[in-house]
């Protein structure tokens, strides 16, 4: 075999990652766990004060069905009044007023657009319970309620009118349309898919660079005239494929199953009917696509920061401690956003960026004349850091190799 055969050393790379035992142990726990996420929330049953009240499958079946009836229907004054006066028949006296008949046969077939209500105007259940409905004051509640939250994260005048922009394109008044499905991917699937990424891509090729020194057998790439910088290269590309590879096997399972189980369709809804705090223009669908683009990259960019860190140390154990280190830490502390930079760089980290509010958070960047938001700028700045990692692994390696014995 050539040394600097580039495409065999790739291979012969790739097969003895996957030949680890503790690869493919890892990677079939991460495939249990995302099948364990997607159906937790059909499993088990409700209890009120010790008695069974329900099944979640059975009540999920119930509100899947009454969803599926409100859907295509626009979120306006006719829609809105209906499910006022099907809330007003709950007896105001009860306060468990989701165990009272009059809210199982009058209410809940409204509850989906009652919940909205509450998600983009901030109200709490007694509010929304009295409020008179009117589509006008929606949607004035609604701006109210992200002017708000714009203040508390500590936006500036220019980027609260750059989101005051956005939310006026969105079409008003909006279709609300079934997504339970696709919802569930957007708002759990992609953080808990993003979680078990880190967790693989740190275990799975943190001994990459490492077990040659480890070994002994690291010297032997001298043999050819292009082995350092060749055998690097196919190591390389080796682990970004297991990490981007694996990525998009479990970002499969988990979709298939959470469509399959809780509905595939309304990809085309607007964004804002599962997170309300974002005024792009989105569908959940283009919203889901993000998310997994930058799952991938982000894979893909771990697993490089993941290899190099491994031939910096060369230790597989002291690489997998630092990197569960900066994967606990991303999940304990949170910058003030009083500290905008710094909290906003800590929540653009590999480890604490995939979820939603990160993804989509309403924070800024005005470059050249143009506002970016996190999800336009943190992979292009991912691919660059990936990039400077790569080429810098490159004179690790090689010096090493000349002068590690």
């Amino acid at each position: 075999m050539q040394k600097n055969n580039l495409g065999t050393l790739y291979l012969y790379e790739l097969k003895k990652i996957m030949k680890r035992r503790l690869v493919r142990i890892s990677l079939l726990i991460c495939m249990i766990g995302v099948v364990a996420v997607a159906c937790s929330g059909l499993m088990g049953e409700y209890y009120v004060d010790g008695k069974l009240q329900d099944t979640h499958y059975h009540m999920f079946q119930v509100d899947r069905a009454y969803r599926e009836a409100l859907s295509g229907r626009v979120v306006d004054q006719p829609l809105l009044a209906e499910m006022a006066e099907a809330y007003g028949r709950i007896p105001p006296e009860e306060e468990r007023f989701t165990l009272t008949d009059a809210y199982q046969t009058y209410a809940r077939p409204y509850s989906a657009i009652f919940n909205l209500v509450r998600a983009w105007t901030g109200m709490n259940m007694e509010e929304a319970r009295y409020w008179e409905a009117d589509e006008q004051e929606l949607y004035r509640l609604r701006q109210a309620y992200l002017e708000k939250e714009w203040q508390q994260m500590m936006l500036s005048e220019p980027e609260a009118a750059f989101w005051r922009e956005k939310e006026a394109q969105i079409d008003r008044p909006v279709t609300y349309l079934y997504c339970e499905g696709v919802t569930r991917c957007v708002l759990q699937m992609v953080r808990i898919i993003s979680s078990m990424m880190l967790l693989f891509v740190a275990v799975s090729l943190s001994g990459v660079f490492a077990e040659e020194h480890t070994r002994r057998t690291d010297q032997l790439i001298l043999t050819g005239a292009k082995g350092k910088s060749t055998v690097y290269y196919a190591k390389m590309l080796a682990g970004i494929s297991i990490a981007v590879l694996s990525t998009l096997l479990l970002q499969m399972i988990g979709s298939i199953l959470t469509l399959c189980l809780y509905g595939e369709g309304g990809y085309e809804a607007a964004f804002q009917l599962a997170y309300a705090d974002c005024s792009y223009p989105l569908t959940i669908g283009q919203a889901y696509l993000i998310e997994c683009g930058i799952t991938l990259v982000t894979a893909a960019v771990t697993g490089v920061l993941v290899m190099v860190l491994s031939e910096a140390l060369h230790s597989g154990l002291a690489t997998l401690a630092v990197f569960t280190g900066w994967i606990i830490a991303g999940l304990v502390i949170q910058i003030p956003l009083q500290s905008r930079v710094f909290s906003q760089i800590w929540d653009w980290m590999p480890t604490t960026f995939l979820s939603v509010w990160n993804i989509f958070d309403v924070r800024t960047v005005s470059l050249l004349g143009h506002r970016l938001v996190s999800w336009q700028i943190v992979p292009a700045l991912y691919l660059l850091g990936g990039l400077l990692a790569f080429l810098a692994g490159v004179r690790v390696y090689r010096r090493y190799q000349v002068s590690g014995r």
